[in-house]
């Protein structure tokens, strides 16, 4: 019985590995730029999704450790979903949280999504800092849909956002 849990998880870890691929930047002349940067001394990485009603169709942008921001080039005029992950090794325990919006990015604007971690809870903040030919001073936040949902295995409702 042993041997069958370890083969079977053995299998499930071997079947999931490689489901998150790399994002491919937009190559539209018009797409706008994201900027992800970690407020703090943690490692932070974030994920775009295809499918921003849902969240589905994830992928990954480099993993930010001692580096403090990643940009990205996306498409236009149509919903973004993207997540930002926060992770810090504290010896015997690890503390995580994770963050997601949704909005519309308009065409050459650019972007800033922001992360920190204020009294154990992951802020995202994004803000529009306009395009290269007319910059929004100071950048101007965007409302957006703040997504959460439940992990699987999970008890504690709030895990998305808690450390």
């Amino acid at each position: 019985m042993k041997i069958r849990k370890l083969l079977l998880l053995a299998f499930s870890a071997i079947s999931t590995a490689g489901c998150v691929s790399n994002f491919q930047d937009s190559t539209k002349t018009d797409a706008a730029t994201i900027v992800f940067r970690k407020e703090g001394d943690f490692t932070a990485q974030a994920f775009i999704y295809d499918g921003a009603a849902e969240c589905t169709n994830r992928h990954k942008l480099p993993m930010m450790t001692a580096a403090k921001e990643v940009a990205s080039k996306v498409d236009t005029r149509a919903p973004l979903s993207f997540s930002m992950f926060y992770t810090k090794n504290m010896g015997i325990a690890e503390r995580y949280c994770v963050a997601t919006r949704t909005f519309t990015p308009e065409p050459s604007h650019r972007y800033l999504a922001s992360l920190s971690v204020i009294d154990g809870h992951c802020q995202l903040n994004l803000s529009d800092e306009g395009t290269p030919a007319s910059p929004i001073d100071p950048p101007s936040r965007i409302e957006s849909q703040t997504k959460s949902w439940k992990r699987a295995l999970k008890v504690d409702p709030e895990i998305e956002t808690r450390i």
